[in-house]
């Protein structure tokens, strides 16, 4: 289930209140499916395995505690011992040198103690702008609908509750260290995107599960661990207003800063050990975490039932799926300076129309995904690693867990917005805080439902390859060969059906499989994916035998590509045949040259991108550089922008500036292009120069992709041409 975390806790209703509150709640129970009355609820206890692992976590936690306990002593007495030669230094001949010196030396002790004691003072804050609250009185069902389910799962009622726009529920609260010892209030935060596509019995499910977290005592060792591993994480990991104080000092320069670099250079040893300790606490928790999903899985089923928890989990992947299509058509429309006044509504609408695509509508006319559904079309990995960082179960792992019992109960198939007032205008206004956060200050001109369709549905056909292909051309480039050497080929007496095959299709999505398993192969050869066990082929294996596996793969992918080749080139030639009865050979022709044509600007500005990501990522990687690093950091960055510039100048503008929204980023690509002006220096580094070539080979990037699309999609619909042509000929 994405993005859920933990469940909630806080105070509850005073008994006035809770009297008044059950008096109103008998006027709406029809909303609160009833939760079963089970014999015996010892599946929800906390498992072996769970109390096993969060052992494991205690003594990891406590290990690195007296790890930590002991550099906090060493640095506490490297203190007292630079605090007493500082002032020695000082006062034994005080001068400018003497005092720098003294100062320098006090500083390191003190700021060597601070690092590894400030994160006792930070405060993790859990902030998203996107967050509307929602009062009682306003959506008096919804809060009646939580407390009654928290009193099934005996949890307390949240502090506050939110909504957002994503397809997610989760629970948040500002930590810190001071909260393992003062319990915090916690806050429930409810996606409306989940609600978008859940009835009321799937959405007490996902509640359950969160409250599932704390519903009981024994579970509640999840969130000190959760708190502790965090403040863990803020010690290693964070960096902080001190580290910037740290930089200053170390960059103004003589005496003083030379002990700051040397109190970098100390810390940044720390850091590393830190670091290694983290990550073995760290492949423990994630292990804890995942049970303790699993513990939460099985408490959403005993209130709610199977059924709807395991039609929840699969609902919500895909949502979450037909969500963020839904904001990215929104992104395109809004650099038209176009907006939608209810995202919701534009949500459903691309929910059903892929569910259509897919056949997951079920009899009652409703989003019904089944076992067929998420089995079909698929071609499998070969290869399969435990994931030791995964914090949740696949969703897999998580239907075989609730598969252990079975749990039968009253469902509501109502949607679950009834449990909201005003839905529709609750649905708006979350729509336009999400305009007002993401294009401050823009002004829009707002679309109607049937502009919407229109433009979805003019985008899907604007790069869809036709089904007659089954598949044929997806996520792949075509082989590439010259057509000219093809045209003395021998007849063929293959036909389109045959040709463009489910068989031959799956030969293709098998070969991408193939390539991904082989390096994932080669990862764990490497070590580089850190386990002793795999499994190839449903069998287990050692490590070790990662090698022996990729060479009988490689085998086989050098076969895939000899038998992909050939299919590509014969495609050609049974379509170039089929231009020939009816003279348009030129026409193919052209297609095939303008396909290889914009494969050719994909494969080379993809050598570009990826070294400008390869630099982003390294630059990213530490919180600090010295000035030289920065030079030769500089450096490297202008030859990427001397490749990007050499790439464009092989180009047709004209079509890259079609493709480009708004018009001002024509401008500033017609500006790029027309000087001889690069943003980075080979001087200095600014990081400026890298937003503004990021951005531009970001743009030039979805300008290629899209003229590769087109052609491609010109490619293929000329062929089916072709073939209906031929079909029209022969009746």
């Amino acid at each position: 289930m994405q993005n859920i975390v933990f469940s909630i806790a806080s105070p509850g209703l005073t008994m006035g209140a809770l009297t008044h509150y059950n008096t109103h709640y008998q006027m709406n129970s029809n909303l609160y499916p009833t939760s079963p009355k089970l014999e015996s609820y010892d599946f929800i206890r906390p498992s072996k395995t769970f109390k096993r692992v969060a052992r494991s976590v205690i003594w990891s936690i406590i290990l690195f505690f007296l790890f930590y306990l002991i550099l906090v002593i060493l640095s506490a007495v490297l203190m007292v011992a630079s605090g007493w030669a500082g002032i020695t230094i000082i006062s034994f001949n005080p001068n400018f040198i003497t005092l720098g010196v003294g100062i320098g030396i006090i500083a390191l002790g003190g700021m060597f103690f601070i690092f590894l004691v400030k994160f006792i003072f930070s405060r993790t804050k859990n902030d998203n702008p996107l967050r509307m609250e929602l009062k009682k009185e306003n959506h008096p069902d919804l809060f009646q609908f939580i407390q009654a389910l928290t009193n099934d799962t005996k949890t307390k009622f949240p502090k506050k509750i939110f909504v957002s726009p994503e397809v997610n529920a989760l629970v948040f609260y500002n930590s810190s260290f001071w909260s393992l010892f003062f319990p915090v209030k916690k806050n429930l935060e409810i996606g409306l995107g989940l609600i978008n596509t859940l009835n009321i019995s799937e959405f007490k499910s996902v509640l359950a599960h969160e409250f599932g977290h704390f519903s009981q005592r024994s579970m509640k060792i999840g969130s000190y661990i959760y708190t502790v591993n965090r403040a863990i994480y803020n010690l290693v990991y964070e960096y902080d207003s001190w580290d910037e104080w740290l930089t200053r000092w170390s960059e103004s320069g003589g005496i003083f800063g030379f002990f700051a670099g040397i109190t970098f250079w100390m810390v940044e040893r720390i850091r590393g050990l830190l670091k290694f300790a983290y990550n073995l606490i760290n492949i423990s928790y994630m292990k804890l975490s995942r049970e303790m999903e699993y513990h939460a899985d099985l408490v959403a089923v005993s209130v709610g039932g199977n059924k709807p928890f395991k039609n929840a989990l699969r609902k919500i992947e895909f949502s979450s799926y037909t969500y963020d299509y839904t904001t990215s058509s929104l992104n395109s429309l809004a650099s038209q300076e176009k907006s939608s006044h209810n995202i919701f509504r534009d949500h459903t609408y691309i929910t059903n129309l892929f569910a259509k695509h897919y056949g997951m509508i079920g009899k009652n006319g409703k989003l019904t995904i089944t076992d067929d559904d998420l089995n079909s079309s698929v071609t499998t990995s070969r290869v399969n690693v435990k994931d030791q960082w995964a914090s949740h179960p696949t969703l897999k792992e998580r239907e075989e867990n609730i598969a252990r019992v079975e749990v039968s109960c009253e469902e509501n198939t109502n949607p679950a917005w009834m449990l909201f007032s005003n839905a529709e205008d609750l649905q708006t206004q979350v729509t336009s805080n999400l305009y007002h956060i993401g294009f401050p200050g823009t002004h829009f001109e707002g679309i109607k439902e049937q502009e919407f369709s229109e433009f979805i549905h003019n985008e899907i056909n604007r790069y869809k390859i036709s089904e007659a292909y089954n598949g044929y051309y997806d996520n792949r480039y075509l082989t590439e060969f010259d057509p000219g050497d093809l045209l003395d080929s021998p007849a063929t007496n293959e036909s389109f059906p045959g040709l463009y095959s489910i068989q031959n299709a799956e030969i293709i999505k098998r070969q991408n499989v193939n390539k991904n398993d082989i390096e994932v192969l080669r990862h764990i050869s490497l070590k580089q994916i850190p386990t002793k066990y795999f499994e190839f082929d449903g069998k287990k294996y050692k490590r070790k035998a990662a090698k022996d596996l990729m060479q009988t793969l490689q085998v086989e992918i050098e076969l895939g590509e000899k038998k992909i080749e050939e299919l590509d080139r014969l495609s050609f030639v049974f379509n170039y045949q089929s231009a020939q009865r009816s003279g348009s050979e030129a026409e193919l022709f052209a297609c095939y040259k303008k396909y290889f044509s914009s494969l050719a600007s994909v494969k080379d500005l993809e050598e570009v991108d990826s070294k400008f990501q390869n630099f982003t990522n390294r630059l990213y990687s530490q919180f600090r550089w010295t000035n030289e690093e920065f030079r030769l950091m500089a450096t490297e960055l202008s030859g990427i922008e001397k490749e990007f510039k050499v790439f464009l100048e092989k180009q047709e503008i004209g079509p890259l500036l079609e493709n480009l929204e708004p018009a001002s980023q024509r401008e500033v690509l017609k500006e790029y292009i027309g000087s001889e002006n690069f943003y980075s220096k080979t001087s200095t580094f600014e990081e400026q120069s890298l937003i503004n070539l990021s951005s531009l080979i970001n743009d030039i990037s979805i300008s290629v992709g899209t003229l590769y699309g087109t052609a491609l999609k010109r490619l293929t619909d000329y062929q089916l041409e072709l073939q209906k042509d031929m079909e029209s000929s022969s009746v």
